[in-house]
């Protein structure tokens, strides 16, 4: 008795690929099989040499032709109490396999159809038509093959039970068979017609070894015709039935330490891909020396550990935004970029922040900007960003930005890597090598399903190849470690991390700023880049009258101005602003002569058109 794993199990119990069933059919499609004829011989060796005759009419509906598929592998049913039982029977948890082999399609005039055959997930189908050419209008097909495995014996008579006609989504208007039997069966004959399950009984008649069965009305869509024929032992050879085992845990997975070993080292030789990807096309280059001092180019792979020191840069290094040093940083350019450039847009008398007093007792925070000047001697993704904001006001509301400003917002962003790009710090657009990197990982887990089914259907050891998918997960995180900065980028990344120990520190440097004219602004919005708004206005703490000077021409506050309270509502507007800018709108058992019905004996199938 052979055993048969299925694909779909083997997904199953991977819990990581699901089979989905074939839909039902579509109902009304437009055509209608005007009459649907079948002849059953059954030939004294057990095999059934069959005939059908199927007349379609597509109407004004242009069609290839029609599909006709049988069921060559059928579940075994519960047996039903107090029916007579085969004497060999098809136990529960079993599969019946049928033989088919099909002879030939033709016409009623003789000549012949194109047609194709083929085996899927326990059918097989027969594709009649040719792909080049439309047809319409009355068709009609004849479809010649022989079955192996379909009768059933008992201990006092032998037995054809058999989904004739299958399912089709049309109706069929009218239905015959007809089973002839050898010279000299006594037989006797029931018949069943409606969907599945149903008890309705349709014509038989039996008349020395011919059958005949009909429908007495047509067939609505997904309604079939089960025949049960029978007659007394000895006429026909009736052998066991072919059977296979359903499918097992134990089929795709042996637990044993030989499966967990492979799973372990896949996971291990996975990691260890990851991490030799990163060490050779993720980890920046650097230069070998201070660059900006001795102009070397000589340059390395930047190591782990080492390389030239960060000191303290009193001043933006190169003249760069805030934005600037956000994506070099950080290596992505975000919304907390945009709310720097905002902040210092304002802060270079572009615009004017406004806080709006709050509205009822549950109402919230909301920031009028009012625009101040042209966008002259910006960058480009400064431009798009006031352009965003305003798009030809001069005044707006934080919160009518809402849903308004995401496809800006995506723009400014892309502005954003292209200037990164220009400024020559990434050898890749940071945005695209992380896609790279990602489909990388999405490649590494389906290969590893892949190979994991593969070994559950082969080897029974589907945990083997499976320590891919967290490899993968894991190159999925990695990735956004993948932007690889150049020399000059790791450089200049070098000298931005020491401006912001500055800002950082910026307590050691006390007595300096009376010294410097509206310092407390001016680096405010590398403060909100850094994420160091409260130790930038800590630092003030004491010099009330220097940081409110350097604020008042571009902020209104609800209260009077202090270092703290203002970082405070500085915040409270990043916040604001993160949300907002960033907001997108929203997606058989026995006898068919003690208990039968309709769709409960074997083979079944049904067909279509294409």
């Amino acid at each position: 008795m052979r055993r048969v794993p299925t694909f779909a199990t083997a997904m199953a119990l991977l819990l990581v690929l699901a089979i989905a069933r074939p839909g039902t059919a579509r109902a009304d499609e437009g055509w209608v099989i005007t009459s649907f004829n079948i002849v059953y011989d059954v030939q004294t060796d057990g095999t059934i040499q069959a005939t059908e005759t199927i007349n379609a009419d597509f109407g004004s509906l242009s069609k290839h032709g029609i599909f006709r598929y049988f069921n060559t592998s059928v579940p075994c049913g519960e047996p039903i109490s107090g029916a007579q039982q085969p004497i060999y029977p098809c136990p529960t948890g079993q599969y019946r396999k049928y033989d088919y082999s099909i002879k030939g399609v033709t016409k009623a005039d003789g000549s012949k159809w194109k047609y194709d055959v083929s085996n899927e997930q326990g059918k097989v189908i027969v594709k009649i038509g040719d792909g080049d050419i439309f047809i319409t209008g009355a068709q009609d097909y004849i479809i010649k093959y022989t079955v192996k495995g379909a009768l059933d014996a008992y201990d006092d008579h032998d037995e054809l039970y058999w989904d004739a006609s299958g399912e089709w989504p049309v109706t069929i208007e009218a239905f015959t068979l007809t089973v002839d039997l050898p010279e000299g069966a006594d037989a006797r004959a029931v018949c069943y017609e409606g969907y599945a399950g149903s008890n309705e009984q349709c014509g038989a008649q039996a008349r020395g070894s011919a059958i005949t069965y009909a429908a007495p009305r047509a067939l609505s869509e997904t309604e079939q015709v089960t025949i049960v024929a029978g007659w007394q032992r000895g006429l026909v050879e009736v052998a066991p039935p072919v059977l296979a085992d359903r499918a097992t845990f134990s089929d795709f997975f042996t637990l044993d330490a030989l499966e967990f070993g492979g799973v372990l080292a896949s996971g291990v030789l996975g990691v260890l891909a990851v991490l030799a990807s990163w060490w050779r096309y993720g980890r920046d280059k650097a230069y070998l020396t201070v660059h900006y001092l001795t102009s070397e180019t000589a340059q390395q792979t930047k190591p782990i550990r080492g390389g030239p020191p960060i000191v303290v840069e009193f001043l933006p290094p190169e003249g760069l935004h805030p934005a600037q040093m956000g994506v070099l940083m950080d290596e992505r350019a975000d919304t907390l970029d945009v709310t720097a450039t905002i902040v210092d847009l304002a802060v270079r008398g572009y615009l004017h922040i406004t806080e709006l007093p709050k509205k009822g007792w549950f109402g919230s925070n909301d920031w009028k900007l009012t625009k101040l000047k042209d966008d002259t001697d910006l960058t480009p993704f400064e431009r798009r960003v006031l352009a965003g904001l305003f798009n030809s006001k001069t005044e707006v509301e934080m919160s009518d930005l809402r849903y308004k400003f995401a496809d800006d917002l995506a723009k400014s962003k892309e502005l954003l890597y292209d200037d990164a790009m220009k400024q020559k710090w990434f050898e890749v657009k940071p945005e695209s090598a992380r896609g790279m990197w990602v489909v990388a990982a999405l490649a590494m887990m389906i290969f590893g399903v892949g190979l994991s089914c593969f070994a559950a259907l082969y080897l029974h050891r589907g945990l083997f190849f499976l320590g891919l998918v967290p490899a993968g997960l894991f190159l999925m995180l990695m990735s956004r470690s993948m932007a690889r900065r150049t020399a000059h980028g790791s450089e200049i990344l070098r000298r931005v991390l020491g401006f912001r120990l500055y800002i950082e520190t910026a307590e050691k440097y006390r007595q300096q700023f009376n010294e410097q004219e509206n310092i407390f602004a001016r680096y405010l919005p590398f403060a909100i880049v850094f994420g160091s708004v409260g130790k930038w206005a800590k630092a003030f703490e004491g010099l009330e009258a220097t940081a409110a000077a350097s604020t008042a021409a571009w902020y209104s506050g609800t209260h009077p101005f202090q270092p703290t309270t203002f970082s405070r509502d500085l915040q409270g507007f990043s916040s604001s602003v993160g949300s907002t800018l960033s907001s997108t709108r929203s997606s058989s058992g026995g006898s068919g002569f003690s208990g039968g019905s309709s769709g409960g004996g074997g083979g079944g199938g049904g067909g279509g058109s294409w």
